[in-house]
């Protein structure tokens, strides 16, 4: 979609802003030497004043690799013990100021106390490299600063983040409407937001997502996580988003735009504060005439909306204690698209979407060494699908939800960094309350027909209940059919299926871990537990593991991780899918074939990679990884619907290789490349969810099984007017495992419309939506959009 939009920047109060905005860099000055063995600085703020807390890492230059790290004291000093010459990276990180970093030089002299100031964040770009390669460690992550989050693209007009993460990190598929797959899972991602855990999905069809306008950096952490991190951890993506702390005045943007398919959007900021108090506040609204992805070229039935308000207080009543509150509220609503056949019948299916979200934290520093936060949260989400007035309007099945999800939760964690230690202890505890009512019937009698015509078409014959009906009406059986579903089809007496309930699921995790170094050597570890108490009952003890190597002759480190990872169910549709057992719609009468809850699961996970500087400081890093899990989950999907219901397998094995490639900025010009590999498969039997067809048996490759997938990002900017830009973003997927047409026999039975979606053809004569194929010989029989298995090896 090609949006056009004008941007006007409003500043007041010039010259203070510009003293804040402004980061002062590293000098020596007159003050005593540091003893010989140590390296000693101070850092202040704008206005001279100490500041205790900061947390001061030095970085190895070539490679980025942190060697050691420290907090600032009371009196903002800092001391960290001497290390060898060469040259480094001195980097500095504060809540409420900008992130710092300058280079230093090391030789064979002392050197002088280093005097550093930093600047109170900003709401205006950073300026820095974008999309760099963070610490090398435990396991492969990348960082995305403002001016990216700027610049990328948007897959989705519904669902902004994630765009930003599938375009940013390798290994990360996109899926349709906002959703992703990172290494090979469908939804295993967990978003820090100022602290604040949230492992439910944010993709804009289960949630209302937090808007990139508020976001100033994300780091992204793929492989192994750190044991501060569990549930769901094949992507964690730690969000820090914007403040008005320290503006000294007013500033923001207001920008407004339009594209394709009838979409205007507009988004507007504003940040106001002083040392002491500072509030951000942001606004943003987006109509689209294709709001989410639509089965037909065409968008039919497509309209959508969001609407989106974030506010950041900031209160800094003391050098040691900062305090801040998160507010967000979002409202979204859009319409089910239709495919030809849909829409030629009046469907009429939308969805609303409401969500509130509160989180409280402080950050108190109690020593030099010591630094404590606590965060808190309340958020909820309310979603309501409503299908057509006509319930027989709705083709082939008439759909209806009210789904409530409510988490609240508190999170206190402790750091303390020194002799070359970096300790991190906290404990959780949250509480998720589940509310669901849905309903539905079959509209279509041919959907689940239990006969067949002698042509191959199904039979619209309503007076058909089972295939023993078929010999007297001239008609062949069809194998396929489901007895289970007549009880809910309309067209031959049946009545609605209707389903109301609730639970509440309680969560408590603690962790410790510890990162030193030795010499070339960096050891990592760390302990998690976690106790789950939902309508099932589990608790897990997950070792996490990690070592590095650094050869400094060939800038290279060489990376391994282990990790155990504890993983819940997904809380969408969670009371319902862990109602129909075995068989759901597909296996029998819901509940008739054993009800059994979703477990907790638990997985094997290793990761081995490498980071590279090569030529002009070029970095790439390489990751291979591999998943064991024992009771995986993944989600059954109503048709073409947003609704989705989850399910478990008794065993999934994913594996595959992650590329990213990061050039530094030269001459206004800088660039990276991610590449990756992913190959996945789920053992059945299969547990829970809900689907109008017969479960996975033994063995499947899910739609999050794609061998390749690949991005480069290509920018400019000029050096005189860093506001203009010139950018080209390049993504290529190889495409989902379509698992509803597994044979050339199935493609001739769909409706055609269905045929010309896929592009089926026999003989060079492609199948039009009135005019569907029904017979033809497989070697005439194919189809342009997607790839039917040759008979005998679909499984």
């Amino acid at each position: 979609m090609g949006t056009y939009g004008a941007r006007r920047a409003m500043q007041l109060a010039a010259t203070s802003a510009l003293a804040s905005l402004l980061v002062v860099p590293v000098s020596a000055v007159g003050q005593p030497a540091a003893q010989p063995g140590s390296l000693t600085g101070v850092v202040r703020d704008a206005n001279g004043g100490v500041l205790p807390g900061v947390m001061v890492t030095l970085v190895e230059a070539t490679s980025q690799k942190a060697l050691q790290a420290s907090v600032t004291g009371s009196d903002g000093t800092f001391t960290l013990p001497w290390t060898r010459p060469g040259r480094y990276m001195l980097r500095l990180t504060l809540s409420g100021f900008e992130p710092h970093e300058q280079p230093l030089v090391v030789d064979q002299t002392p050197l002088d106390v280093i005097d550093v100031t930093l600047s109170l964040s900003r709401v205006q770009e950073q300026v820095s490299v974008r999309g760099t390669i963070s610490d090398v460690g435990l396991t492969p992550s990348t960082r995305v600063n403002r001016s990216l989050l700027e610049t990328l693209p948007s897959e989705s007009v519904s669902s902004g983040l994630s765009s930003l993460l599938t375009l940013t990190s390798p290994g990360v598929a996109a899926d349709s409407n906002g959703t992703f797959h990172p290494l090979g899972e469908h939804a295993e991602t967990s978003f820090s937001i100022d602290n604040q855990p949230v492992s439910d999905q944010q993709s804009r069809i289960f949630s209302n997502q937090l808007s990139p306008n508020v976001i100033e950096s994300i780091d992204v952490q793929t492989g192994v996580p750190p044991a501060e991190f569990g549930d769901k951890t094949s992507l964690v993506a730690t969000v820090r988003t914007r403040s008005g702390l320290g503006v000294h005045g007013v500033s923001g943007a207001a920008s407004f735009g339009y594209g394709s398919f009838r979409t205007p959007s507009v988004s507007f900021n504003i940040g106001r504060g002083n040392d002491r108090l500072g509030n951000f506040l942001a606004l943003d609204g987006t109509v689209s005439g294709r709001f989410l992805d639509t089965p037909e070229p065409e968008p039919l039935h497509a309209n959508g909306h969001v609407y989106n308000l974030f506010d950041r207080l900031d209160l800094h009543p003391s050098s040691h204690t900062t305090v801040q509150l998160n507010v967000v509220v979002a409202q979204s609503g859009f319409q089910t698209p239709n495919t030809y056949d849909q829409e030629a019948a009046g469907q009429d299916q939308q969805q609303r979407q409401r969500t509130i979200n509160l989180a409280p934290s402080l950050t108190h520093v109690l020593t030099s060494h010591l630094l404590v936060e606590g965060n808190g949260w309340f958020r909820r989400d309310r979603v309501e699908y409503d299908g057509s007035a006509d319930p027989l309007a709705d083709q082939p099945a008439a759909l209806a939800q009210r789904r409530g999800l409510t988490n609240a939760g508190a999170k206190g964690t402790v750091s303390y960094a020194a002799r070359g230690h970096t300790i991190k202890a906290g404990a959780q505890q949250t509480t998720t309350w589940l509310a669901e009512r849905f309903q539905t019937g079959l509209t279509s009698a041919t959907f689940n027909t239990p006969c067949f015509t002698p042509a191959g078409d199904p039979s619209a014959d309503t007076s058909l209940r089972s295939r023993s009906d078929c010999a007297a009406a001239s008609l062949v059986p069809q194998a396929n059919f489901l007895p289970a579903l007549l009880p809910y089809d309309l067209t031959r007496g049946g009545s609605f299926f209707a389903f109301d309930g609730s639970a509440r699921i309680r969560q408590w995790a603690g962790w410790l871990q510890d990162s030193v170094q030795l010499g070339h050597w960096t050891a990592m570890a760390g302990l998690r537990g976690d106790a789950y108490d939902g309508l099932s009952h589990a608790s897990g003890i997950q070792p996490r593991l990690g070592l590095t190597y650094r050869l400094d002759r060939t800038n290279t480190i060489w990376r391994a991780g282990y990790g155990r990872i504890f993983l819940t169910p997904y809380n969408e549709n969670l009371v319902l899918a862990s109602s129909t057992g075995s068989g759901g719609f597909g296996g029998g009468v819901l509940g008739s074939v054993g009800g059994a809850p979703l477990t907790p699961a638990r997985r094997n996970q290793f990761d081995a990679g490498v980071h590279q500087t090569t030529w002009r400081g070029i970095q790439v890093d390489a990751d291979y990884f591999w998943k064991t899990t024992d009771g995986a989950y993944d989600f059954d999907v109503i048709l073409n619907t947003p609704l989705t219901f989850p399910v478990q397998f008794r065993e999934s094995k994913i594996e595959g290789g992650l590329v990213r490639v990061t050039l530094p900025e030269s001459h206004g010009f800088q660039a990276y490349a991610t590449f990756s590999h992913t190959s996945a498969r789920l053992f059945g039997p299969e547990l829970g969810g809900l689907r109008f067809s017969a479960a996975y048996a033994a063995v499947a490759r899910p739609d999050h099984d794609e061998p390749f997938q690949q991005t480069t990002h290509l920018e400019y900017r000029s050096g005189r007017f860093r506001e203009f830009w010139v950018g080209l973003t390049w993504r290529y997927d190889s495409g989902l495992v379509a698992v509803s047409v597994p044979t050339y026999a199935d493609a001739l039975a769909l409706t055609g419309d269905e045929q010309a979606a896929m592009g089926l053809s026999c003989g060079g004569t492609f199948a039009t939506v009135t005019q569907p194929i029904r017979s033809c010989t497989t070697s005439t029989l194919g189809a342009t959009r997607i790839r039917i298995p040759a008979l005998g090896t679909e499984n």
